[in-house]
């Protein structure tokens, strides 16, 4: 592994690490992580596919991880007159500075969450640059409490202190996903089935944070924003699209949501939309009990669509 500091054209550092396989790579894969999560949480899915011969490159976004210390910026903080297209060019900058140095290999998408997100406004506007998208943990955006949320949002940014968590807004959009769980005794339980993954995302002091009131209010544009029609039609006709979800869920809304994504897409004539589902699995499929039988079908798919 080898990390890289790279400076966006704002000025912003982001933290990013590399990491090759032994012998020549066969094509590159870019990694976004999710909300109040970091990059080093991947490792697991990062040394598998390096041993399929995998060239991996993974960024901390805005207000995570190690970029969030390197800028002083609180967990849950964006920085000054952030948009959510700003976590999208970060995005086309880090994925350019690596084709950069490897410009013979094919690039692979994956964004997990509010990477999926960001997945998905990229390919609307930088989607000629890479060869295939994964979008794990996506959903769809909630007109009706999404436009409540965000009118919130944009009241309470203006009245809270910068770089405050917002309790109110995280109660909010999180508070009942664990209650379809609650016989795990964990607020965290709807990320993941697998017992040791949760307690090691609860003990991290880089993950489980309260985000401000600008976070929500940034992400909740970008979840209005990727679903316009006319930005989805941006999106190369001939990309090929994989989404991957556990039938529980919450942020796909038990996969209803992964599928009216999948559907959005169709219409938007999208010619290669692959819909993955795994039953009983729930938010982070990279991290749940089953994960290998999911690191699995990912590179079965990737090989399929090469």
């Amino acid at each position: 592994m080898k990390v890289n500091w790279i400076e966006m054209r704002d000025g912003t550092l982001l933290y990013s690490t590399i990491h090759e396989p032994a012998d020549t790579p066969k094509a590159h894969v870019h990694l976004i992580h999710g909300l109040a999560e970091h990059s080093g949480r991947y490792s697991q899915f990062i040394d598998y596919l390096q041993a399929y011969g995998y060239l991996i490159t993974v960024h901390d976004q805005r207000g995570h991880g190690r970029t969030a210390i390197e800028n002083k910026q609180r967990y849950g903080y964006l920085g000054d007159h952030v948009s959510f297209d700003h976590l999208v060019d970060d995005v086309f900058e880090v994925i350019q500075f690596y084709q950069h140095a490897h410009p013979e290999l094919s690039t692979t998408l994956i964004g997990h969450s509010m990477g999926s997100f960001v997945g998905r406004r990229f390919i609307q506007l930088y989607g000629n640059s890479v060869n295939q998208v994964v979008l794990s943990g996506t959903g769809s955006n909630p007109k009706l409490m999404g436009y409540i949320g965000g009118v919130l949002a944009q009241f309470r940014e203006k009245r809270l202190p910068a770089q405050q968590p917002d309790e109110l807004l995280n109660q909010m959009v999180f508070g009942k996903f664990s209650k379809q769980f609650s016989d795990d005794n964990s607020s965290f339980a709807w990320l993941s089935r697998e017992q040791e993954s949760v307690k090691a995302y609860v003990e991290d002091e880089a993950c489980g944070f309260v985000p401000t009131a600008q976070m929500f209010r940034v992400l909740l544009e970008g979840m209005d924003k990727i679903e316009t029609p006319e930005w989805l039609r941006n999106i190369p006709n001939e990309l090929p699209i994989l989404l991957l979800s556990g039938t529980d869920d919450p942020v796909g809304g038990r996969a209803k949501g992964v599928w009216k994504v999948a559907k959005q897409l169709v219409k938007a004539e999208q010619q290669h939309v692959t819909v993955q589902l795994y039953e009983e699995g729930r938010h982070e499929m990279l991290q749940e009990i089953n994960r290998f039988e999911v690191f699995n079908n990912i590179v079965g798919w990737m090989n399929q669509h090469e």
